[in-house]
């Protein structure tokens, strides 16, 4: 069985994670656990406290993965993400939501950055729970 930490930006992505995601992954024999960013009311921190959290996990639990869900939009230079600043030049948002996630992984110890899979949501996660797909 393998588990997997999804560190929650808020209230509503933890509920995502425990009611839908949870039950997606149940058949494959994958457990999710859903804790919400420490020191947040429901946003982001800086960095260094996002990092402490994601190491505690990783350490603790040597088995699990441990990914996160927050959003984009919410980060801004006070929270001092791993080359925020460098990012800002890269015009296309896959591009760099991928150079931003990677820039994460390589801020994790190498013994353990392996088991991290950063995650960070482009739009607001909320804004998904209220669109209608049969309109694209």
């Amino acid at each position: 069985m393998m588990h997997i930490i999804v560190i929650c930006e808020g209230e509503t992505e933890q509920e995502f994670c425990q009611k839908t995601l949870s039950r997606h992954l149940a058949p494959y024999n994958i457990t999710i656990g859903s804790p919400i960013i420490g020191k947040s009311r429901g946003g982001i921190v800086k960095w260094s406290s996002l990092k402490n959290q994601i190491t505690a996990h990783l350490r603790q639990a040597t088995r699990s993965y441990v990914t996160t869900l927050i959003d984009y939009y919410g980060i801004e230079t006070k929270h001092e993400f791993p080359e925020w600043e460098e990012s800002k030049s890269i015009v296309n948002k896959e591009e760099r939501m991928d150079f931003l996630e990677g820039r994460m992984k390589a801020d994790i110890n190498n013994d353990i950055q392996h088991r991290f899979i950063p995650y960070i949501q482009l739009h607001e996660f909320e804004g998904l729970l209220f669109n209608r797909i049969d309109l694209f």
